[in-house]
């Protein structure tokens, strides 16, 4: 299934989406289903977002990143009410209450355990009104009936905030494999923020990058499939 999360209008500029469309099918890789787009999905995260607030485990927020800045994370000030009603508010989930510490088995780095209050009381919904990446990915999980995640390193440390917001809205928790990311030189992950230049989209350079994902992945492509065509089957190890 494929899911385009565009809820930051921001970074999601014109014709990314296509972009990312046209490139699975460049590279063989076809889905079932319709595409779910993030940004149709308001009603259902709000839905979610009122459940939180009904148990008191989401709050409003006027501070700006400003203000606490010298704080590692957000000290829960409007806790126990908004400290300037005159300013726009985010909504922020209560860390510190419901199922302390998160424990859970990752596939590949074995048993995990935090406390999100040590994380902080991370952002549902922003103050312009767009909605955070922790509670969208949440509630559209649950509605793929994801049972298997599988992403970079650098989520590993979302998953105490997931899980604690699964377990309040009564959502199954699906099972996790954090990868090791694929940096460059300099140890910057590869990304459009640190300008990763584009996928291929010619034939050759397609099988290439396919061949050297592979590698990448620890596995043990035979040579020729870097000059096979993209559409065969290949078990890896």
């Amino acid at each position: 299934m494929v899911r385009i999360e565009d809820i930051d209008p921001p970074r999601s500029p014109d014709g990314a989406a296509s972009t990312i469309l046209r490139q699975l099918e460049t590279f063989g890789l076809e889905w079932d289903g319709s595409v779910m787009w993030q940004h149709t999905r308001d009603a259902a995260y709000q839905t979610a977002l009122n459940q939180l607030i009904q148990l008191g485990i989401a709050y409003p927020c006027s501070c700006s990143r400003k203000q606490w800045q010298a704080f590692d994370i957000y000290p829960g000030w409007c806790r126990d009410g908004v400290c300037d009603p005159t300013q726009p508010v985010a909504w922020r989930l209560r860390s510190d209450l419901g199922e302390r510490p998160i424990q859970w088995q990752d596939r590949l780095f074995g048993a995990q355990q935090f406390d999100p209050a040590e994380l902080g009381d991370v952002v549902l919904k922003r103050k312009d009104n767009l909605w955070a990446y922790q509670l969208a990915v949440v509630v559209d999980d649950a509605e793929q009936q994801i049972t298997d995640v599988v992403r970079g390193l650098d989520l590993l440390d979302n998953t105490p905030w997931q899980r604690q917001l699964q377990g309040a809205l009564g959502l199954p928790q699906p099972r996790y494999l954090h990868l090791p990311l694929i940096v460059t030189a300099e140890g910057q992950k590869l990304s459009k923020q640190n300008l990763a230049p584009a996928l291929a989209e010619d034939e050759r350079g397609v099988r290439r990058q396919l061949f050297q994902a592979l590698t990448a992945l620890d596995q043990a492509p035979p040579q020729a499939l870097a000059a096979e065509p993209r559409r065969l089957s290949y078990t890896g190890r």
